[in-house]
């Protein structure tokens, strides 16, 4: 049996070929919008390894690193806690297709180059409309629940990158929390949960300014 096509049917055609195609690529568009690159984190030197018998109360025991991955200041939020604390370091959380990405930013002053840190598991980023929690799964080039040495990055800002199970798109608002460990001098080991914070506002700095942008305005003619 034949069919038979007139010129107007094609053109109808052909149409609506086009605006499935420029469908297609809107909702590609929209898409790609909803993630972030990973951040970037160079392998640091591991000048010292941590002692074999390492002690939580011996500061000579813990691992020490040099040349670790920097960062802009001024980027990333200052978390306030439940409790009205503020956190000494900054926030920004990149959310990938395939993990979620915290990091944490530190202004090193220029009257001490040795600070000592700890990334302790349990610690999640928190769904603050379900409760479900995405448990840190590394401390990237650093260790999990031991203390280490960072020097070398007098008057820089140093960032530390941890990787989360990705997010998904349903979350829109978070809860930061920090586990729990056992205490030391200069270091109470309490616990922390931060108060809900967009997850939009603690995204990079570029994705929200690209978010916000202004819409073009149309020529005013005198």
């Amino acid at each position: 049996m034949r069919i038979m096509i007139t010129k107007e049917y094609k053109y109808l055609l052909i149409l609506a070929a086009l605006v499935m195609l420029i469908g297609c690529h809107t909702a590609k568009s929209a898409l790609a919008s909803d993630y972030d690159e990973r951040p970037e984190n160079k392998q640091p030197v591991l000048e010292r390894p941590a002692w074999p018998n390492y002690d939580l109360h011996d500061d000579r025991s813990f691992a020490a690193f040099s040349h670790v991955q920097t960062a802009p200041k001024g980027e990333g939020v200052h978390l306030i806690g439940e409790d009205g604390n503020v956190q000494l370091g900054r926030t920004t959380i990149y959310r990938c297709k395939d993990a979620t990405y915290l990091c944490y930013d530190w202004d090193v002053p220029e009257y001490q180059d040795w600070w000592f840190f700890r990334m302790t598991s349990g610690s999640a980023i928190i769904d603050a409309d379900t409760g479900d929690r995405y448990v840190v799964q590394s401390h990237e080039h650093f260790p999990l629940d031991q203390c280490f040495w960072i020097y070398g990055h007098k008057n820089e800002t140093i960032r530390l990158v941890s990787r989360y199970p990705a997010l998904p798109l349903s979350v829109k608002r978070v809860k930061i929390y920090e586990a729990s460990a056992e205490a030391r001098q200069w270091m109470s080991g309490e616990g922390s949960i931060s108060k809900t914070y967009d997850l939009d506002d603690l995204r990079p700095k570029a994705r929200k300014q690209e978010k916000e942008k202004p819409k073009k305005q149309g020529r005013i003619i005198r």
